[in-house]
C-alpha cells in the first residue's frame, strides 16, 4: 500500500506541478520585470545608455507589459544619440520607431507619444525644411496627446513649450514653405511657450523647465526675468543627465552677461 501511494504521489507532482507552478509564478515573474525595469530606468538617470540598452534587449519576448520595454528603448536610443557624434540621425529614428512600436502596441500609454514627439524633434537639425515642417504637426499632436493621456507629466509641457518656442521663430523660408505645401503651420507662441513652462514647474520644478523658461523671457527681451530663472536653475538638483549640458549653459549665460 506504501508503494502504490508513493507512486500516487509522484504521479501528481509529475503532471500537475507544472501547472501549479504556471499559475502562482505570474506574481513574482512580474515582480521581476517590475525590479529589472527599475534599474534600467535607474542606469539611464545616471547616463549608463549602453548597460541600459543591453538589459532591455535580455528581457523576455513574452514581457508582462512589451510596452514599457518599448518605450525605454525609444528614450534609451534618442539618449545615446544625443551624445553620439557621428550618427546621431540614425539613432533618433530608431528612437523614434520604438516610439512608433510602442503606441500601436499600447494606444493608451502617454509614453509612445510623448517619445515620438522627442524623436521627431530631435531628428529636426538633420533634416530638410519640408520634412521639418511636416514633422512639426506631428510633434505637436503627439505630444498633446500624450498631455490627454496624461496631464501629471511635467516633461511633456516642457516638449510642447519647446515645440512654441521653436516654431514661433520659424524662419521666413519655412514660413512661406509651410503656407504654399501645407496652407500654414498650428499656431505658435512665445506667451504660450512660457504658459506651458510654468505648468511644467508646478508639476516639478526642475532644471530644463527653468533653463527654458530664461530662453523664453530672453527672446521676449525679459532679461531680468531670465536672469532669475538661471539663478533658479543653478539651485536645484539634476533630474535626468540631458541637464548637466543646461545647468553648464546656465552658469555659463550668467558669467557671460555679467550677472
Amino acid at each position: 500500500m506504501r508503494i502504490r501511494f508513493l507512486k500516487i504521489t509522484i504521479t501528481f507532482l509529475f503532471f500537475f506541478l507544472p501547472f501549479l507552478s504556471l499559475a502562482g509564478g505570474s506574481g513574482p515573474d512580474y515582480d521581476d520585470y517590475s525590479a529589472e525595469l527599475e534599474k534600467i530606468d535607474e542606469l539611464l538617470f545616471q547616463g549608463e545608455n549602453q548597460l541600459a540598452l543591453q538589459m532591455l534587449k535580455e528581457l523576455p519576448a513574452d514581457d508582462p507589459d512589451s510596452a514599457e520595454t518599448l518605450w525605454r528603448l525609444a528614450r534609451v536610443h534618442y539618449e545615446m544619440g544625443r551624445l553620439e557624434k557621428e550618427r546621431p540621425f540614425e539613432l533618433f529614428k530608431q528612437s523614434e520607431e520604438y516610439a512608433r512600436a510602442t503606441i500601436s502596441e499600447a494606444p493608451g500609454n502617454s509614453e509612445g507619444y510623448k517619445w515620438l514627439a522627442i524623436a521627431l524633434g530631435a531628428q529636426a537639425k538633420f533634416s530638410d525644411t519640408k520634412t521639418q515642417v511636416r514633422q512639426s504637426r506631428e510633434i505637436k499632436e503627439s505630444i498633446e496627446e500624450a498631455i490627454v493621456l496624461n496631464p501629471e507629466d511635467d516633461i511633456s509641457y516642457l516638449v510642447l513649450s519647446r515645440w512654441h518656442y521653436k516654431v514661433s521663430v520659424l524662419g521666413t523660408l519655412a514660413r512661406t514653405f509651410a503656407k504654399i505645401v501645407y496652407g500654414g503651420i498650428p499656431k505658435a507662441s512665445l506667451a504660450e511657450a512660457e504658459d506651458l513652462l510654468l505648468q511644467a514647474i508646478a508639476l516639478h520644478d526642475r532644471i530644463s523647465h527653468r533653463y527654458n523658461l530664461a530662453k523664453v523671457y530672453d527672446r521676449m527681451g525679459r532679461n531680468a526675468d531670465a536672469k532669475a530663472q538661471l539663478q533658479n536653475a543653478l539651485r536645484l538638483p539634476l533630474t535626468f543627465p540631458e541637464e548637466a549640458e543646461e545647468l553648464e549653459k546656465s552658469r555659463k549665460k550668467l558669467k557671460d552677461n555679467n550677472v
